[in-house]
């Protein structure tokens, strides 16, 4: 007897850790019944999970279905009332539990009825159920739980023995303590990822191009990790995230631009060399100049320079011989209705026209790249569980290169993980193929694949990621609608170089 004791006690301390340490409330409802039921010996089991007037169906399992179709039943999650028309809506009700000996014999006096749809279904016998409420330390109803024909060791199904039932129902108590532990978490954990998702969102938002650019990378991120999973020979079959680095990924793409929220608007929206109020200043001198004009043709020629001013001031790259046509026009003065002379382009005005692609001066790119590492200061500040420790590390990661000519930190191969290479890959793959950035039209989607090749041969991205990326097409998740790029070499990001993308 003693004996007996000792044992049930030690298997009740052992469950009891395994579903206090659960803390995902998928993975713990299901450990919830494969533990009870192999603790009764029960072939079946199912859960309910209370959710205010109603319960909602969540788990079921059934050995006798498994070995026969080879995987456990499937059923869509539906609400049961709770009231006295069901067994489980009437153990919820009442808060006790009840033994059945045969389900289609109901005591007399029961008023609640046993639905035999699941039977009919899958042509089952259902007979013997233990229908147990799982009550938190403050006897509230979390839960409740059926388990289905108990068998004895020829595998016969027999009733559920009664004495068993002051140790389930302290088990089904630390049940329900876990169920509320975890629904706590897991209100944590989505009030957290809401948050998240917001701020996100209204930082990518302060521009209408980069709207949505976080999330689409999240996608790309996961489906490329994905398939890194899936590979099965090649330098990365050896590889595998878990479900928690995974997580840890997601989390990392989402806010790896969480930094921009230290960048100026005007930069993060500047789709012009030379604000507005300059162009104006200019066309004054245009003006003036045309005025003091010797000939009609001189005045032509003069406004077919300031139709030339305002092309490159919005053109993504600069086109052929017109670094020699603002030196000729730098070096050209006009004499303003002060008496003084003035040049037709001040040095500085010339020095951003002249900018070779995008539209940043190294001052304004230097800024923008800074970015990355707001991101890695506002992360680091955090307090992130154990599981998503490294997000700041990653999120800040996405501009390195593997050559070491990243920033902010300038990592070189042996530092950058796994995770910060994919995401580098799809930050890339994302910037360029957005349509509509105020510095460059979107590219088509071979041209941006054929860049990331390229940069993949110049050792700067992850070769065997990309070509993961390319062959498992990846890169339709959340793919944009493709459009056809201005100029075949228009593939140069805002934060990967002078006028490049982010």
């Amino acid at each position: 007897m003693t004996v007996r004791l000792d044992r049930e006690l030690q298997r009740f301390i052992e469950l009891g850790i395994a579903l206090s340490s659960e803390t995902n409330l998928h993975r713990l409802l299901n450990k919830i019944v494969s533990e009870l039921r192999q603790l009764t010996n029960a072939d079946g089991g199912s859960l309910y999970l209370k959710e205010g007037t109603c319960l909602r169906f969540e788990v079921c399992q059934n050995e006798t279905i498994r070995q026969q179709q080879g995987s456990q039943p499937e059923l869509n999650s539906f609400v049961l009332p709770i009231d006295e028309h069901s067994i489980s809506g009437y153990v919820a009700l009442t808060g006790k539990p009840l033994i059945i000996a045969d389900v289609y014999r109901l005591p007399a006096g029961l008023p609640c009825r046993f639905d035999p749809r699941f039977d009919e279904h899958y042509h089952y016998r259902t007979r013997s159920q233990w229908v147990l409420p799982l009550k938190d330390h403050q006897s509230e109803v979390v839960a409740v739980l059926q388990l289905i024909n108990a068998r004895d060791a020829q595998g016969q199904v027999i009733p559920f023995p009664a004495r068993h039932q002051d140790f389930l129902l302290s088990l089904a108590s630390l049940a329900a303590v876990a169920i509320n532990n975890a629904r706590l978490i897991q209100t944590v954990e989505d009030l957290f990822e809401s948050l998240m998702i917001y701020s996100v969102s209204a930082i990518d938002a302060r521009s209408p191009q980069t709207a949505g650019h976080s999330r689409r990378v999240a996608e790309l991120c996961l489906a490329l990790a994905r398939a890194v999973n899936d590979c099965r020979q090649g330098p990365l079959a050896e590889i595998s995230l878990n479900d928690k680095e995974l997580e840890e990924l997601r989390y990392a793409a989402w806010l790896h631009d969480i930094g921009k929220i230290g960048v100026r608007d005007s930069l993060l929206d500047k789709d012009h060399k030379l604000p507005l109020e300059t162009m104006a200043a200019i066309r004054w001198r245009i003006y003036l100049a045309q005025a003091q004009a010797e000939s009609p043709q001189e005045q032509e020629a003069l406004e077919a320079d300031y139709h030339f001013l305002e092309e490159i001031n919005q053109a993504h790259c600069l086109p052929a011989g017109a670094q020699e046509r603002l030196q000729a026009l730098a070096a050209r003065d006009v004499v303003l209705p002060s008496g003084h002379s003035h040049p037709l382009l001040k040095p500085l005005e010339v020095a951003v026209l002249s900018i070779p692609r995008g539209n940043l001066t190294s001052a304004e790119y230097r800024e923008i790249q800074d970015h990355a590492l707001y991101t890695f200061n506002i992360l680091r500040k955090i307090p992130f569980s154990k599981d998503l420790a490294r997000v700041p590390n990653f999120a800040a990661a996405h501009h390195e290169r593997l050559d070491g000519s990243g920033y902010p930190f300038q990592l070189t191969a042996a530092d950058i993980p796994l995770q910060a290479r994919i995401m580098a890959i799809a930050d890339i793959f994302d910037a360029l193929t957005a349509r509509d950035r105020p510095y460059r039209d979107g590219g088509s989607r071979d041209t941006v694949l054929e860049f990331l090749r390229q940069e993949a041969g110049a050792g700067r991205l992850d070769p065997d990621l990309v070509e993961l990326f390319i062959a498992r097409e990846v890169y339709r998740e959340g793919e944009q609608p493709p459009r056809e790029p201005e100029t075949a070499d228009d593939s140069c990001c805002r934060c990967d170089g002078p006028g490049g993308p982010g």
